[in-house]
């Protein structure tokens, strides 16, 4: 049976986990259809001002989603081989992926544009590029979803089973 931290540990990476994929669907269907109707000027300035406090935010829920990914995947390293395939896959596909976007997005694509110094054909340009890493990054937490609730779905049938075959 698993530890009172164990599943702890399980239930916070997939609540942030979660959250963080219901964030990406709300930026791909409410914010990207947005800043695509935008000028080049007016995306700027709309990353200048209103992104920069949402960005804020995302910061919290991205730590938060990492943090408990790795002291979930920390406390699971010992699952039976089924299982810890797809912790190693719901691992690698946030904690890696989430490297890459903070470098990606935080220091080129959402910088560039919160600075209001580029052209605005090149600033629709760097908008273009946000979106299809978007759709990549979106997909890979989809995968660390579905991994954890694959994890959770695994876990759950193969308890049910011991405890069966203990009756």
């Amino acid at each position: 049976m698993a530890s009172k931290a164990e599943r702890l540990s399980f239930l916070l990476a997939f609540i942030f986990t979660l959250t963080l994929a219901a964030v990406f669907l709300f930026i791909a269907s409410g914010m990207v259809p947005y800043w695509q109707k935008l000028s080049g000027a007016e995306l700027q300035s709309w990353f200048a001002g209103p992104f920069t406090r949402f960005a804020y935010m995302m910061i919290v829920v991205h730590l938060m989603s990492i943090g408990t990914m790795i002291w979930a995947f920390a406390l699971h390293r010992r699952a039976e081989q089924s299982i810890k395939k797809l912790w190693y896959i719901a691992f690698v596909t946030l904690v890696i992926w989430q490297a890459f976007n903070f470098t990606l997005f935080g220091v080129n694509y959402n910088l560039a544009l919160q600075s209001g110094t580029l052209d605005p054909d090149v600033a629709l340009q760097t908008m273009d590029s946000r979106v299809f890493f978007h759709k990549v990054r979106k997909a890979s937490v989809y995968v660390s979803v579905v991994a954890l609730a694959l994890i959770f779905l695994r876990s759950t049938t193969d308890a049910t089973v011991r405890a069966e075959s203990s009756d």
